[in-house]
């Protein structure tokens, strides 16, 4: 009798646990490198990625954004597939010829800009 009352608790809390997990991660705001589609500079030490038209995150770096060589290719690695909100671990901006890595320190979304509908 004990065993089955071991084995129904380890069997709720499970159940609790993969409930939890699945919901905070469809609540994570993540993009992939691939769905990059421009870049913009914010100040002096964030980039602005467009993801799309209503998507856009702002990337922080320790470095000037300056020294980023924009006559030449930006890009984003990382070593996940998805890059997320909150977590910049392994992350880095990658600029100039040859491309110079810049580690990311905090990634952010970006409040989208709405123009004004004149009447």
């Amino acid at each position: 009798m004990l065993r089955i009352t071991l084995l129904s608790a380890a069997l709720a809390l499970s159940a609790c646990a993969s409930t939890e997990t699945s919901s905070s991660a469809a609540e994570r705001d993540c993009f992939r490198t691939l769905d990059v589609r421009g870049y913009g500079v914010v100040d002096e030490h964030r980039v602005r990625l467009r993801v799309s038209p209503q998507r856009e995150y702002i990337v922080t770096i320790p470095s000037n954004t300056r020294d980023l060589d924009w006559t030449h290719a930006i890009s984003v690695r990382s070593v996940t597939s998805f890059i997320c909100v909150g977590d910049p671990s392994g992350v880095q901006l990658m600029g100039g010829d040859p491309p110079f890595p810049y580690q990311v320190t905090a990634i952010e979304r970006a409040p989208i800009e709405h123009a004004d509908q004149g009447s």
